[in-house]
């Protein structure tokens, strides 16, 4: 054993002298606090429809009967620099009060204790943490590649004489970082490539073979594309990570540390798998007024024993093991005092991610805008026929009348120049008129 040890055992000790999760949800003090006529705002660090995104949804239409007042929920999508814009706008930006809170990438603890990531302007360890929707208790973090590569064991995958290449969002998200360090302990012929607005994409990005591959949760796949399991299924998963033992449901899949074959290799996977014990977490701004962060966590660990939630999560098949923010707050701060060599190691990986950027090739049309949904999907008409597309004002650049907008400035009627793939992709750019 090294003078390290397993660093993950401080954290799993300290869930355990916690106690488990069940069955120890704080009352709600609803007579010290009330949140009647209030809007609380839950951010989400990417675009819809990735498993971040479905945890958002799944907490938001429940936790406001947990909360005094029942106030209204809403979910905005806020993408950027791999969730790190979230965060940014919660910690600087966002009422101090309990009623913005915000979930993002796992990483963004490491990520900032690091000292490696860009543009990082805030501090883990003043965030009002909420809770986590996962511990990972039933998850495993997956490395899914195309069959058609003909790649079928990470051996093969060291030996290719030619790179495959990894789809992610941005620098910063677990997508991204997770392989990169990967790469780098265990030897991995890949390149990353960055700049996918959410999970929806990085599963098209995959299916339709413009990427070799990508990381994804195994319960975002149950949840969100469930036609990658079973035998029939166009992809390999190559290896498990995020677990000290192989997931029941997937025995032939060998984990990353069993992968490891130095034991600073597996120390630094095992920095890389802590931030799992905090799977879907999410944090308010710092300086919450202490009686408001009391109610908004007891109110998060009350809205995932509430039974239209366990339903909902049941049906999603997404894996639901959460902590409360105090004891998320205990796990950040043993991630601070983590070895400062491991983050050094990491730091310099990031400095140098040789991550190339995504190459678009950029269809452009002109049509009317007919129909204007949620999660900002639209329909257009163009050459006689109704188009399918999205904007999300992360990643949509757009102009109005040559003003830059939102995506709520994009109405029905409105004709636009578009910036897309083609039918049911995101638009790149919009360029609209009145």
């Amino acid at each position: 054993m090294t003078k390290h040890g397993n660093i993950l055992r401080p954290l799993a000790a300290a869930l355990v002298a916690a106690g488990a999760y069940a069955g120890l949800t704080v009352p709600v003090q609803a007579q010290d606090v009330n949140f009647k006529g209030k809007t609380f705002r839950v951010i989400v660090g990417y675009a819809p429809g990735g498993g971040y995104d479905i945890y958002a949804r799944s907490l938001a239409r429940y936790i406001n009967n947990h909360l005094p007042g029942k106030p209204t929920v809403i979910v905005q999508n806020m993408v950027g620099a791999g969730s790190v814009q979230a965060v940014n706008y919660i910690y600087n930006q966002a009422p101090k009060d309990g009623t913005q809170f915000a979930t993002f990438s796992r990483t963004v603890p490491v990520l900032a204790f690091s000292g490696g990531g860009k543009g990082i302007r805030f501090d883990p360890l003043k965030l009002t943490w909420i809770g986590t929707s996962s511990s990972y208790q039933d998850d495993a973090y997956l490395m899914a590649v195309r069959k058609d590569r003909g790649v079928s064991s990470v051996g093969e995958l060291r030996k290719l004489p030619k790179e495959l290449k990894f789809a992610s969002t941005s620098f910063g998200s677990t997508g991204h970082d997770v392989p990169l360090v990967l790469r780098d302990t265990l030897g991995l012929n890949i390149q990353v490539v960055h700049g996918y607005p959410g999970g929806s994409t990085l599963y098209l990005a995959v299916d339709r073979g413009e990427m070799d591959g990508r990381m994804v949760g195994y319960s975002s796949v149950k949840s969100a594309h469930p036609e990658w399991l079973g035998k029939d299924s166009p992809v390999n998963f190559l290896m498990q990570f995020a677990r000290d033992t192989r997931h029941p449901d997937l025995p032939n899949v060998p984990t990353a540390r069993e992968l490891a074959s130095r034991q600073a290799d597996r120390d630094l996977i095992e920095l890389m798998e802590a931030p799992y014990f905090l799977a879907r977490p999410f944090a308010a701004p710092p300086d919450v007024p202490a009686a408001n962060a009391k109610v908004v966590r007891a109110a998060f660990m009350a809205a995932h024993k509430d039974p239209g939630y366990v339903k909902e999560a049941t049906k999603l098949k997404i894996d639901v093991s959460p902590l409360d923010g105090e004891r998320v707050a205990k796990i950040v701060e043993r991630m601070s005092k983590m070895p400062r060599e491991l983050y050094d190691r990491y730091a310099k990986i990031l400095a140098n991610p040789k991550s190339a950027p995504r190459q678009v090739e950029w269809k452009i049309v002109e049509g009317k805008i007919t129909k204007v949904a949620k999660k900002g999907r639209f329909e257009f008409e163009s050459g006689g026929k109704t188009m399918k597309s999205r904007m999300n004002n992360g990643y949509t650049k757009i102009q109005v009348d040559g003003k830059k907008a939102k995506t709520k400035s994009v109405k029905a009627g409105m004709n636009c120049k578009i910036w897309w793939e083609g039918n049911n992709t995101y638009a790149g750019q919009m360029e609209c008129a009145k």
